[in-house]
């Protein structure tokens, strides 16, 4: 039977059922929508049932039978009846139909003009109706017909919905927060929260950065979005787990996948899918894609984090997770996590040639921790602009809390673990009684009893949180990555040395063709097929690198986390209380500024010493005025190490202050250097131009003395440096005018120059020395038949060993280079010369050239003859330069020629005389002629020095014992009692005081200022001296007279 709706329904409530709910009371589609489309949620159903229903309802005819609809409710009732019916009678997935009329309810209610009251409550209604339904549909899939795998799926059937979330076929807008109020409403949240982010956290896990991953990062943020899910996804006991590593954190934790996505290799299908090879365009465009990937997890990230951060109940437990990140991932922060990381990815790559790491995986990878310190880093950009009022809000006692980190063991910058307990309760009174004896060891007053505690605050905002969370996560994650980028940088280095020394190796034996002994056939097919291995091995670890500086030097990251640093910096100075000039800090170290971790300096210095290595393009994109804050920071603490107690800690300061010197042509080969528009910070920061190069001087002697059992290495290693940044200084008016003013301290400069010194002797010892071994390895490489005939491990191992001997040399004789241009260039004003003519001095400086000279132009100065010496940066001639003209800056001053003379050990005018023939003729360089002329003339000079100083000795002949220094077995000048009671001469004992305080006789301390000057001596002695001058004066004029009566 035919019913007609123009007679049962209102026309408006008809249209609705059939464009919304695509449903209506006819048999056939009626004309109007015969072109709509044919998905299952768009298809026409007609409800016959319902049909019969309403016309039973209805009872008579004409208009009457549509009076019941002014009824409101009742035509509620009928949408909702015929939504019933509509999903009970097909077997189409019921949610996909319910969001699809949500759509369609909500262009239709776009479409009206000007809709009446009523309207807009049916629309309203029938949308709600969706979502209800919706919500059933998914909690109970059973309960209307659908298909067998729509059941199976339940809640997580909105998974898809979900994935394109913002895109088409997402869920509208709208949808998701009025289902998930009314599942909130209903008390069944706890019902699809749950399982719905279970399944997205399987979806992704098995993903790497090569799959399709952004709809898992959407569907996230869309359920994230909504409060309740949000609040309820924090309450899980997944968000952050009760795990005791953090290798278990970030394999249970709900958010686990999210932050790991990365380019890291520990998925070995990245690096070979990314770079298949090594040519330009492949590598250029496998990072591309690389970062691109890496920038849409960053940025689905932030925002679903910010989302979570917007939730006050999420709001904690976010902070907890990323507290727990820190604080299960202190392995990261070992010394011992990079060797051990890179042992592990070789192992992986060659079990035969790396063993497995002892220690089974504990830390959360590097992706984990990077991600998570990239969305951190985002969440404090809004504050680290200069001049921020939101940073005024960082309250540093954040650090000394156990409120989120607990960092009661960490080094502190210039205090004890005693000394903050002591700070945070002095009424204790054993911590009382420990500082006091601490203070009395010392010889430092301590603070009286009434001083009160350090206040740390009971709680923090949101600013200080991000911030301190920030470095820490940085610490643990960023900066610990580049330790294992760069362990595995070093790692490959080897292997390509040792891949070239075999290749070598290979052409050597296959150049001797038919004299390659019978027994090396076998062995050089050994050596091919290990050859051939050790290439593919090394080809592993070039892409596994590729891989890390596709995430680690990504511009993006590395330019947020500039900005930080930055921040960090002017944070630091702050917190030490400079006074408006910048400098001299306070006189008494601010006790919050001693009790912050080392680290929180230590995290910027080594930052910027992996982007000075790593990504210095990064670099030369900023302004200079963007490095003003750093500087600002070296300057302010190189200054003033009674703030930072660590000598490496302000030594690592001055890679960047080398990188920031000007490429040129004289350091172009040394290292990387910044260009000329980066350097310019060195041109307008006033504190730099005042500040900068007398710290630099004066630690370069503070550097001798750390305890520390490499010392002895490290040191030329951060003076390298310093030699590098004052030459570039002494071409600037500003610095140069400082150095020279350093010059005028004279202790200070004294020690300086003893210790320029001590290393130039040392430097060119180990130079020469590894020359000398460089030159026999060559001899018998020439030799190629008897250099085949050795066992294949002595030759693999004298090569091995050639090679470091080539590095060494190669080190130190651009070291003791560097070192001799100082001098030459420092010494050029009269000023600073007339320092290196102290007593403690002179004798040194003279033994030292002597002794340079004796090398280099000496009877055995052809056993330091290499083939191509400027592999080894050897350019003896330059060096003998650098060495002539220092001796003609000295040459003036009566006191060096006589310390010449005196140098038994290495003193010969014949060196002289040949330096002058070398250095007047030949290839550049040569001497000028004037320089050649003070020479010579210095060197007549020495001979007549000599003849004099001959003739005294013959006059004094047999010096007491008691006139004798007990150190150097010479007539002492200044004798002086030590307070030992021993006597000696006092350029001896000051000569040694410059490196050791110490006596040398009883090993107590002692100073300059102990010592006492022993009067009656320095007469006897100067007595002595003149009796035996007159002495041999009468003797000569007696045998003058015999002479003459004869």
């Amino acid at each position: 039977v035919r019913h007609d709706m123009e007679v049962l329904l209102l026309k408006e409530d008809s249209d609705l059922l059939l464009k919304v709910l695509r449903v209506g009371l006819e048999a056939a589609v009626p004309a109007a929508s015969s072109g709509s489309r044919s998905e299952a949620s768009d298809a026409y159903v007609p409800l016959p049932e319902l049909a019969a229903e309403l016309a039973a309802e209805a009872g008579g005819a004409g208009a009457d039978r549509l009076a019941r609809w002014s009824d409101l409710g009742a035509r509620r009732s009928l949408f909702d009846r015929a939504l019933v019916a509509r999903l009970s009678c097909t077997a189409a997935p019921a949610f996909d139909f319910l969001v699809a009329s949500f759509r369609r309810c909500a262009e239709a209610k776009s479409r009206a003009r000007s809709p009446s009251p009523e309207a807009e409550e049916l629309f309203g209604y029938l949308s709600g109706l969706c979502v209800s339904y919706g919500s059933i549909a998914l909690l109970n899939p059973s309960m209307f017909p659908q298909p067998p795998a729509v059941e199976a799926e339940g809640v997580c059937h909105i998974l898809p919905f979900l994935r394109r979330d913002g895109l088409d076929g997402g869920l509208p807008p709208g949808f998701l927060g009025r289902m998930v109020s009314r599942m909130v409403e209903d008390e069944t949240l706890d019902e699809f929260g749950p399982p719905v982010f279970q399944a997205v956290c399987a979806s992704l896990r098995p993903k790497s950065i090569l799959d399709v991953f952004e709809a898992d990062y959407r569907a996230l943020h869309a359920l994230v979005r909504e409060k309740p899910l949000g609040s309820l996804l924090s309450r899980l006991p997944a968000f952050v787990p009760a795990g005791r590593t953090g290798h278990a954190l970030e394999a249970q934790a709900t958010l686990g996948p999210f932050l790991g996505l990365s380019c890291f290799p520990s998925d070995r299908r990245v690096p070979d899918a990314c770079f298949p090879s090594f040519s330009a365009p492949d590598v250029e465009g496998g990072t591309t894609s690389l970062r691109l990937s890496l920038q849409v997890v960053q940025m689905a990230l932030k925002s679903i984090c910010t989302e979570l951060l917007k939730n006050a109940d999420a709001k904690d437990p976010f902070f907890r997770l990323v507290a727990a990140a820190c604080a299960l991932n202190g392995v990261r922060a070992q010394q011992y996590f990079p060797h051990a990381e890179t042992q592990r990815l070789v192992h992986a790559l060659d079990p035969h040639r790396e063993e497995a790491p002892q220690l089974p995986v504990s830390a959360s990878s590097d992706g984990f921790m990077i991600n998570l310190g990239a969305t951190l880093l985002q969440l404090c950009e809004p504050f680290t602009a200069p001049g921020s009022p939101h940073a005024a809000k960082i309250d540093a006692t954040y650090l000394l809390s156990n409120h989120r980190l607990h960092l009661d063991k960490d080094t502190r910058l210039c205090a004890t673990a005693d000394d903050v307990q002591y700070w945070l309760d002095p009424r204790n009174p054993d911590l009382r009684r420990r500082y006091l004896d601490r203070m009395a060891a010392e010889g430092v007053s301590p603070d009286s009893d009434d001083t009160p505690p350090l206040h740390v605050s009971s709680s923090f905002g949101t600013v200080t949180e991000y911030f301190f969370l920030c470095m820490r996560v940085q610490h643990m994650g960023l900066l610990s990555s580049f330790t294992v980028y760069q362990q595995l940088a070093q790692q490959h280095h080897r292997w390509r040395n040792e891949l070239q020394m075999r290749e070598a190796e290979v052409a050597r034996m296959r150049g001797m063709g038919g004299a390659l002994p019978a027994a090396a056939g076998t062995m050089l097919e050994t050596i091919e097929a290990e050859t051939a291995k050790l290439r593919k091995s090394n080809d592993v670890v070039k892409r596994y690198l590729l891989c890390y500086a596709a995430q680690l030097a990504d511009p993006k990251l590395l330019s947020l986390a500039i900005r930080y640093y930055r921040l960090v910096a002017r944070w630091l100075v702050a917190c030490a209380h400079p006074p408006p000039e910048g400098l001299p800090l306070p006189a008494a170290v601010p006790r919050l500024f001693s009790a912050l971790p080392e680290s929180c300096m230590d995290d910027v210095a080594q930052f910027l010493k992996h982007l000075t290595n790593f990504a210095p393009n990064v670099l030369e994109d900023i302004s200079p005025d963007e490095m003003t804050d750093f500087v600002t920071m070296m300057v302010t603490f190189l200054s003033s190490p009674r703030y930072v107690k660590n000598p490496y800690l302000r030594a690592t300061f001055t890679r960047l202050l080398r990188y920031l010197v000007p490429r040129s042509e004289a350091n172009e080969a040394k290292a990387s250097h910044a260009s000329e528009r980066l350097a310019a910070v060195f041109h307008t920061h006033r504190l730099a131009q005042a500040h900068l190069a007398p710290a630099l001087m004066q630690f370069f002697v503070d550097i001798e003395f750390t305890g520390s059992h490499t010392g002895a290495y490290d040191k030329y290693e951060y003076r390298h440096e310093m030699t590098q940044i004052l030459e570039y200084f002494w071409t600037l008016p500003e610095y140069r005018q400082a150095m020279v003013g350093f010059t005028r301290e004279t202790p200070k400069f004294v020690r300086f120059v003893n210790m320029l010194i001590n290393d130039s002797i040392f430097s060119m010892d180990e130079a020469l020395t590894k020359l000398a071994s460089i030159r026999t390895v060559q001899a018998e490489l020439a030799d190629q038949v008897a250099w085949a005939a050795q066992p294949r491990n002595v030759a693999h191992q004298r090569m091995q060993q050639h090679n470091q001997d080539e590095n060494t040399a190669r080190y130190f004789m651009q070291f003791t280079s560097e070192v001799l241009h100082m001098i030459e260039y420092l010494t050029a004003e009269k000023e600073v010369a007339l320092v290196f003519m102290l007593p403690e001095l002179v004798g040194r400086v003279a033994s030292m050239l002597n002794y340079f000279l004796a090398q280099l132009v000496g009877p055995k100065c052809s056993n330091l003859k290499v083939k191509e010496p400027e592999k080894y940066m050897f350019q003896p001639k330059k060096l003998l330069l650098n060495i002539a003209t220092i001796l003609t800056h000295f040459a003036p001053f009566d006191a060096f020629g006589q310390a010449v003379v005196r140098d038994e050990r290495s003193y010969s005018p014949n060196n002289m005389s040949k330096a002058v023939r070398v250095l007047a003729s030949g290839l550049p360089p040569t001497m000028s002629q004037p320089g050649l002329l003070a020479l010579e003339t210095f060197r007549s000079k020495c001979v007549e020095l000599k003849a004099a100083e001959e003739e005294e000795e013959e006059e004094l002949g047999e010096v007491p014992d008691e006139f004798l220094d007990p150190i150097t077995m010479e007539i002492m000048v200044d004798p002086v009692r030590l307070p030992s009671g021993t006597l000696i001469d006092r350029p001896t004992i000051c000569r040694h005081l410059l490196s050791d305080e110490t006596d040398p006789f009883t090993r107590q301390r002692l100073t300059v200022d102990m010592l006492v000057p022993d009067v009656e001596m320095k007469a006897k002695i100067a007595q002595f001296r003149l009796s035996r001058k007159a002495a041999a004066g009468k003797a000569g004029s007696a045998d003058t007279a015999a002479m003459e009566v004869g």
